[in-house]
């Protein structure tokens, strides 16, 4: 049997190799005497070069970031609140299926949940988050005098979770901070992510036009009758026996009405010329009665971009700003959860600490207890029940 070399196995040799060439720069240059640490399973460089960054930008406008500071504390509360309901909701779903259907919980790490082809989207999407997430701590940290030990970028092995951009505040220095100025800047980073999220929606409305002109392929079956009839990633279905497709229901509605093995005229978008194509379906593998035309993965609404750019630059500018969305709502929700490592865990308990007095160790491990209690029963039934899904 052949071997093949899949994208899924390229990209594990590729990570491999980057941190073998990393070990080995790291030994051969010191690079531990420049701020570069690499560890087994980790490497973190730290730098000073953006702490005077900080300080200007803090200067800048010290009244606007105080009362932005302060209406981030208020927001953070509600933030919290509903991470607390989303998970306990989700978990009642899962434990009382009449209630509603329960939402699959599982961590981003690529290849395991999500595609490979989602990488450079997901790779854009965290930088940015974390960028701004960071420098808003550090920000308001200053605003807040509490020194900055450094600035730097972190990656872990594997890159299960990508290099990430972080900013080290002086823990002795946040410890006696009053409460306030703790809380502002704990809260700091999901806020801005609020923002964030809400600009990038803004530019998804003004850059797209609201209504779908069709359904977008997002991974196509090799040997199936669409990769047969020259759909490929990205194209858009716009018709099917002459019916209009808007939305993936239209789709659905069709081919609710095909017949296994029955032919099938599809109008589809590809490199933006609208292209009628003759195929036959085949059934489905695990419902025989079922016509399908062979495309992995759900559906997505096709909407053209209002700055007249080409099929496939518009739709990867969409989802880039879709990714950097859905990473920014979701970070600013989590980051809230009153567990560790989430900045959450700290602005509860800081609070508490400062009426409970005694058994503060714990009062910590208990809020820990219930989180992630919380959380490994939603990821615990989200395996249970769904087994390995991707997007």
């Amino acid at each position: 049997m052949a071997f093949t070399l899949t994208p899924e196995l390229t990209f594990l040799l590729g990570i491999a190799v980057f941190w073998v060439v990393l070990y080995v720069l790291a030994y051969v240059f010191h690079l531990e005497k420049r701020g570069f640490d690499v560890k087994p399973g980790y490497f973190m460089y730290r730098s000073k070069a953006l702490n005077s960054f900080l300080d200007r930008a803090a200067n800048k406008s010290r009244t606007l970031w105080k009362v932005l500071s302060n209406i981030s504390v208020a927001f953070s509360i509600g933030l919290m609140v509903f991470s607390i309901y989303i998970l306990t909701n989700n978990l009642l779903r899962f434990i009382f299926p009449p209630i509603g259907q329960a939402t699959p919980v599982f961590p981003a790490i690529p290849i395991l949940f999500i595609r490979l082809y989602w990488l450079p989207y997901f790779l854009l999407a965290v930088g940015v988050i974390a960028l701004t997430h960071e420098l808003a701590h550090g920000i308001i940290a200053r605003l807040e005098g509490i020194p900055v030990l450094s600035t730097g970028v972190m990656g872990f092995l594997l890159l299960v979770i990508p290099p990430i951009f972080f900013v080290e505040p002086d823990e002795k220095g946040f410890e006696k901070a009053s409460l306030l100025s703790q809380l502002r800047m704990l809260v700091s980073g999901s806020s801005i992510n609020l923002v964030t999220a809400l600009l990038v929606t803004l530019l998804l409305s003004a850059l797209f036009v609201p209504s779908p002109a069709g359904v977008l392929i997002q991974e196509v079956v090799p040997n199936g009758p669409a990769d047969e009839a020259g759909i490929r990633q990205w194209d858009v279905i716009t018709a099917i026996n002459g019916i209009p497709i808007k939305v993936p229901q239209n789709y659905s509605d069709v081919m609710s009405q095909v017949t296994p093995g029955a032919p099938v005229l599809v109008t589809f978008l590809h490199d933006n010329r609208e292209i009628t194509k003759n195929t036959t379906t085949e059934p489905d593998p695990s419902n025989s009665s079922r016509a399908i035309l062979g495309f992995i993965q759900s559906f997505a609404p096709y909407r053209q971009n209002t700055l007249g750019l080409d099929q496939y630059t518009g739709i990867n500018l969409f989802w880039t700003l879709f990714w950097i969305y859905l990473f920014a709502v979701n970070v600013a929700i989590l980051n809230m959860f009153p567990a560790f490592p989430f900045d959450g865990e700290k602005a509860l308990y800081y609070p508490l600490a400062s009426i409970v007095k005694k058994r503060k160790r714990e009062l910590r491990l208990t809020l820990n207890i219930l989180g992630w209690g919380l959380f490994g029963l939603n990821f615990a039934l989200s395996f249970w029940r769904f087994g390995f899904l991707s997007i």
